[in-house]
């Protein structure tokens, strides 16, 4: 156990908190591997093998449909983790998940996490407060699909980055590719409206980034 895996674990969403006998735990049955952009980590379907934590790098995760129409459930970068749901519902992998650049992950094996997460109950109770939090973001995009208007979604995403971000959370970039298929429309809608927002002055967006300059009337858009 090396004094670094257990640096890079601190770094990890859940394990911020841990005590130091449980980060200890978890570095014994961590170990590192690397997948270049492009590739397949987890198939939706799958038996599980192990739960991941994102060292660096980014890596989405998507459901696809018969047509073969993708939709991206979240977009993850260091610092958080996925496929995690097995360790509990001892179920197959639920969604697919793939490298949108190079990554580096530990890999944590499932028949262990799940001897560590019943000797440790301090892991399980943070497992389970970032599902809740999950949990959350799922029913918000459930209600914003069905609810509101493109324009409406599409504010509602930008809001929601940005007060996750003011609260310190790890924020990975998307492009409007990512942003269509989050908000259940095509990357062409996404550009059209992020160039209305700007005129409208809502937002600026500054080499690829998006800067909230009106969130009052983001906030009017989100509602529609």
């Amino acid at each position: 156990m090396s004094n670094e895996r257990i640096a890079q674990l601190r770094r990890v969403s859940f394990c911020s908190h841990l005590p130091e006998s449980t980060v200890q735990a978890l570095a014994t049955i961590a170990y590192p591997c690397s997948y270049s952009s492009g590739a397949v980590i987890v198939l939706a379907g799958e038996p599980p093998q192990a739960m991941y934590a994102i060292v660096a790098g980014r890596v989405k995760l998507v459901r696809v449909a018969l047509n073969g129409r993708e939709q991206i459930v979240n977009v993850m970068g260091a610092g958080q983790h996925f496929n995690t749901v097995p360790i509990f519902d001892h179920g197959p992998c639920p969604v697919n998940v793939q490298a949108i650049t190079d990554v580096d992950l530990l890999v944590l094996p499932i028949d262990a996490m799940r001897r560590l997460v019943a000797e440790h109950p301090p892991l399980a109770m943070a497992l389970l407060r970032e599902f809740a939090g999950r949990l959350r973001h799922m029913v918000n995009l459930i209600d914003n699909i069905a609810l509101h208007s493109v324009q409406g979604r599409l504010a509602q995403l930008l809001l929601n980055r940005a007060i996750a971000s003011e609260q310190g959370e790890i924020v990975a970039p998307l492009t409007q590719a990512e942003m269509a298929a989050m908000i259940g429309t095509v990357r062409e809608m996404v550009s059209r409206t992020l160039h209305q927002f700007e005129a409208q002055g809502l937002i600026r967006i500054e080499r690829g980034a998006i800067v909230i300059c009106d969130r009052e009337g983001l906030v009017a858009c989100a509602e529609s």
